[in-house]
């Protein structure tokens, strides 16, 4: 056997599985956004495996006009370009999805689109929702058409917090 060291061989895996992930997102367009932020200066694996899932549920009010549902929802997916990073000047969410429930389940308690929008730092999510203006542009706009909505925003890969020290 040409690899007779574990280690090795795992370290070649590692950077075999870098290699892919970063071809992935060259073809995605955002590794250069992934290589200058400063999580990933600091540290390419964890900058890497440490996005900042933000998940958005909505319940539109009863009567909604597909016209009027159409438009929110393209303004949600448009949120990807529009938000202006304020140092960088450059768009600065990952990326962005949703779409229609169609689970079989029933589970949806009247929720009924889901959003999935990627950051790469818990920063850039806290500046998305508390400052970003064209993401406050989109919460009055669609305020008045949604009933309810549910968010819930995690790092990926992180389970638990750790609380003093355990």
């Amino acid at each position: 056997m040409i690899f007779r060291n574990r280690s090795l061989i795992g370290a070649a895996m590692c950077l075999l599985a870098l290699i892919v992930f970063l071809l992935a997102q060259v073809h995605k367009g955002s590794f250069a956004s992934i290589l200058t932020t400063t999580s990933f200066m600091e540290s390419p694996q964890a900058a890497l495996t440490q996005l900042t899932t933000h998940i958005v549920l909505f319940k539109f009010k009863d009567g909604i006009a597909s016209a009027d549902l159409k438009d929110i929802t393209l303004q949600m997916l448009s949120l990807q370009e529009s938000c202006i990073h304020p140092t960088s000047g450059v768009p600065y969410i990952k990326s962005l999805t949703g779409g229609k429930d169609n689970s079989p389940e029933g589970l949806q308690e009247g929720l009924s689109h889901a959003f999935v929008v990627q950051f790469a730092s818990n920063e850039d999510r806290d500046y998305y929702v508390n400052q970003d203006p064209a993401h406050d542009a989109f919460k009055k706009a669609a305020g008045p058409f949604i009933e309810k909505a549910v968010v819930v925003d995690f790092e990926n890969g992180v389970f638990m917090q750790t609380v003093m020290g355990i």
